[in-house]
């Protein structure tokens, strides 16, 4: 194998993060509303949040001396449409400003339009169960378009669809807090039709990406391996089953959404204009492997203990199993089923400490290296996150961070963890040497140049 896994030479690295997670000040969106009602684990509202409002260009000078290239970024839709038909145009100038920024220190851009949260405005309508809801986002999604398309190299349309979708609609864990098979359903075929007609308008009225005759996009989708556990008689049937369903209403069936043109069920079973072959690139994301295992007792998880960790697994500290051949399994299946060209959009950890980020980013970077070896077209990799942020309903309890931030520091202090010199010294290698990992994480060898986690 060598002592070097070098990347393919215009591999694109960078960093991510979302618009609601750093900016700060988003008071006239549905979770700064969602917040303020308690509901978040540690107590913490997002509030000022990094205040990357206010602080982007210190952290884009950041981004330079750390040597990172690519960032990925969001717009936050209530920020820039805080009242139904009414467009801020003091927020528009600052994400113009944001995006200038970015361009006068050659950090490349990819832009979320959609993150999960939504105009107060909007979610008092019904959200996304409104009959004119894809027809509101597109009026937002032009908008950004004519403004802004001037910036972006790479579009994401719309970040982890399934997880509004499962999270608020199924579950009731995020806003709007609801319960129902149907709307869950009728939710994620909705945010479809909007992925297909704001690729429709990037293509019709955005400028062509450098390099290319046409614009770049895609969505960043949420992968997880799901697996089922391994029990006996009729609990291993019951997992085969569940690992199936699970798959289909967390990712799969939104790809064969996407690939046939035609929404699956649950998802409204019905052809959706444009929406077929309407990626240019696949965003993954991935961060951890679900093994199902039968549980009787768990009637809210159709009997299936989703925490269920085997044995000898480490977890994070948000609880997720680390499984890097997880990884390389989506990748390959990702480009079977698509063949276009893969970034990775997300992927990283919850590491308060920094000790095992190190080995974990090292750990996933084999794997992206050996699928570009099994013949994916993997073209870039950006990391979650660029600094802490405000985790969604964890607060900011969860530090993903390769930047550590304490929000609540007066000055909101940026301090590069150990981990954010390691990316550092890979990208100006372009590669993972046998030197870097004994420095920066001896224990990660046999996971990079051995055969640990090469199942």
């Amino acid at each position: 194998m060598g002592d070097k896994l070098e990347f393919p030479k215009n591999f694109v690295w960078g960093t991510a993060t979302a618009g609601h997670q750093i900016e700060g000040h988003n008071n006239t969106s549905d979770w700064w509303v969602f917040e303020h009602e308690g509901k978040i684990l540690d107590g913490t509202v997002s509030g000022r949040c990094m205040d990357y409002w206010n602080k982007y260009d210190e952290d884009h000078a950041l981004m330079n001396k750390l040597g990172y290239p690519a960032f990925r970024l969001g717009i936050e839709w209530a920020k820039v449409e805080p009242r139904d038909g009414h467009f801020d145009k003091q927020a528009i100038a600052r994400y113009r400003a944001i995006l200038q920024s970015l361009r006068d220190r050659n950090i490349r851009v990819c832009l979320t339009l959609y993150h999960w949260v939504l105009p107060l405005w909007f979610a008092a309508k019904g959200g996304w169960t409104n009959k004119h809801a894809a027809d509101r986002f597109l009026r937002y999604v032009e908008l950004i378009v004519d403004e802004l398309g001037e910036y972006p190299e790479w579009w994401v349309t719309l970040n982890e669809p399934l997880v509004p979708s499962l999270a608020g609609y199924l579950a009731g864990e995020f806003p709007p807090e609801k319960k129902s098979f149907k709307l869950y359903g009728e939710v994620t075929g909705t945010l479809l039709e909007c992925h297909a007609r704001s690729y429709q308008l990037i293509h019709k009225k955005a400028p062509a990406a450098p390099g290319r005759t046409s614009p770049n996009a895609g969505i960043a989708q949420a992968y997880q391996w799901i697996e089922p556990w391994g029990s006996d008689g009729l609990g291993a049937v019951a997992e085969k089953v569940a690992a199936r369903i699970f798959r289909h209403g967390s990712f799969a069936g939104w790809d064969e959404s996407v690939a046939s043109g035609r929404a699956q069920f649950p998802f409204g079973s019905r052809e959706i204009p444009n929406l077929q072959n309407s990626y240019d690139f696949c965003g993954v994301n991935y961060y951890f492997r679900m093994s199902l295992k039968f549980d009787p007792t768990k009637t809210d998880t159709a009997m299936m203990d989703l925490q269920a960790m085997p044995e000898g697994i480490e977890q994070t500290e948000m609880g997720w199993q680390i499984y890097p051949p997880g990884f390389h399994k989506i990748l390959m299946e990702t480009w079977k089923r698509f063949g276009k060209p893969i970034y990775i959009t997300e992927n990283g950890i919850a590491d308060t400490a920094d000790k095992v980020r190190p080995r974990y980013l090292l750990w996933h970077l084999r794997q992206v290296h050996r699928a570009i070896q099994d013949g994916a077209d993997i073209q870039g990799y950006f990391h979650w996150s660029f600094m802490d942020n405000f985790e969604w309903k964890e607060g900011f309890c969860k530090q993903f961070g390769l930047v550590a931030v304490d929000h609540q520091d007066p000055a909101l202090a940026r301090r590069p963890r150990r981990s954010a010199e390691m990316f550092s010294a890979i990208i100006a290698e372009n590669a993972i040497t046998e030197d870097l990992v004994k420095e920066y994480a001896p224990q990660a060898l046999d996971g990079v140049f051995g055969d640990q986690w090469m199942e």
